[in-house]
């Protein structure tokens, strides 16, 4: 299913931290019912957060590193709103990959 599908956030934050990513200029793109994810978009970094699990993997092009993803588990209502407002922000609950040069992309 396509990130940019249009299909209406989850309901499911408001259970979990009631924190509403739009808040710091995120623009919800789609979302997949059968993962339980969320998309969206700000600038040129990209979202997909997982609130029934406080699971957030964010998308960029990284200005010393190029090409980063950063997983956050387990992210608390104040920790999800410190990562929507910096993307770049460690919360110390997760991991990062990078592209390299033998496998460009992963």
């Amino acid at each position: 299913m396509s990130r940019y599908n249009g299909q209406a956030p989850h309901g499911y934050n408001e259970g979990y931290n009631n924190y509403d990513p739009a808040a710091d200029g995120w623009t919800h793109t789609g979302s997949n019912d059968k993962s339980r994810v969320d998309f969206y978009e700000r600038d040129n970094t990209r979202m997909d957060y997982y609130p029934t699990t406080g699971t957030v993997k964010t998308s960029m092009n990284h200005p010393a590193q190029g090409p980063t993803q950063m997983f956050r588990r387990g992210l608390d209502a104040d920790s999800f709103g410190k990562v929507c407002n910096e993307p770049r922000h460690h919360t110390g609950q997760g991991y990062q990959t990078k592209a390299n040069q033998h496998n460009p992309g992963k």
